[in-house]
């Protein structure tokens, strides 16, 4: 079973999206503040990272930056989501993986998912 971390500030989004990703038998954490955001992916090891880009009092581009500028995480496929206004640019600069606009479809973030699961397997197998 493929473990992802949900990280968002909004309850209902949350719920959601954990909703949708363990009915597609994926196991899920649900996280709503970025703090200790490096703690959680070290013990929990998850096979992605699904964040928010406004996270409250944290900007998701710039944890990602962050994250992927870290060798430990630097493989981690991570995927940005946001119902506001950014620029391709800003999301591009943080490394994120692929981004999604809300409200986005299931088959959308499924696929993404997928396809960044399995990129990520293909890497670890070479």
């Amino acid at each position: 079973m493929q473990k992802i971390i949900v990280l968002d500030d909004d309850d209902s989004i949350l719920e959601a999206v954990s909703l949708v990703l363990k009915r597609r038998s994926m196991e899920v954490l649900a996280l709503k503040d970025a703090a200790h955001i490096e703690q959680h992916l070290q013990s929990e090891k998850p096979g992605l990272l699904l964040m928010d880009i406004f996270l409250g009092r944290y900007d998701g581009r710039g944890v990602c930056r962050k994250l992927k500028n870290n060798p430990l995480f630097k493989q981690l496929p991570i995927v940005l989501f946001t119902a506001q206004t950014y620029t391709p640019e800003s999301v591009e600069e943080s490394g994120a993986d692929a981004i999604l606009n809300k409200p986005f479809s299931i088959n959308a973030l499924a696929s993404i998912i997928e396809k960044l699961i399995m990129k990520t397997s293909n890497i670890h197998t070479r």
